[in-house]
């Protein structure tokens, strides 16, 4: 069955009511992660994400238990999709997103805030970061998940600065966005790793001074 990019209003009442149930779920140890050297996330990032973790799982989510849970917002705060991260070691991939559900861009919120340009990051936790250092950007979850249709929300800035990772991961990436008819992409490679480790060097004004503001 073909997913649908607006889900429907049962779905968008489970998503909301779950997202905020794995959030009053998160513990000590969620805590010492997202706010550890390892993601350097503030406590209103992660209020203000929603971020939670799945101790106790809602109906389906069982094989998420113990993982870190993502809600994608819309600028309105509402939750119409979960993706989770695995939190410690483990067997399987880091990263999933629940069966049927469709790559989306996170944090577009970014998208309404009347700037004339925007931040773009690879991965959920990264896109919080840029967000920390007080610029406006939009997460693409991951390295394989561009999808072309999303220029439409782009071509309208001036500039999209790509804070990608530098590897060729990344800069491939880069050229997907640009390739898909974007002429404003600006790529800033994260010298040395990704936007995390940049700003754990370096800092917020490190991240703000590599687009030069």
């Amino acid at each position: 069955m073909k997913a649908t990019v607006v889900p429907s209003a049962s779905s968008r009442r489970f998503m909301e009511l779950t997202s905020r149930v794995y959030h009053d779920q998160l513990d000590d140890e969620a805590l010492a992660y997202l706010m550890g050297p390892d993601r350097l996330l503030s406590e209103e990032s992660i209020a203000s994400h929603r971020l939670g973790v799945v101790r106790s799982p809602e109906p389906g989510h069982e094989h998420v238990r113990g993982h870190l849970a993502i809600p994608y917002l819309t600028p309105d705060g509402e939750c119409v999709a979960l993706r989770f991260r695995r939190l410690g070691g483990g067997d399987g991939p880091k990263y999933r997103s629940l069966a049927g559900d469709i790559p989306r861009l996170y944090g577009t919120e970014a998208l309404q805030r009347g700037s004339r340009n925007i931040c773009m990051s690879e991965g959920e936790f990264d896109r919080i970061i840029v967000n920390q250092c007080g610029l406006p950007c939009v997460g693409v979850p991951g390295a394989n998940s561009w999808e072309p249709i999303w220029r439409r929300l782009l071509v309208q800035f001036d500039s999209v600065f790509f804070l990608h990772d530098d590897d060729d991961p990344g800069r491939e990436l880069v050229a997907k966005v640009a390739n898909s008819g974007l002429d404003n992409v600006r790529p800033i490679p994260m010298t040395g790793g990704d936007v995390t480790s940049y700003f754990s060097a370096h800092g917020r004004s490190g991240i703000r001074a590599k687009i030069g503001v």
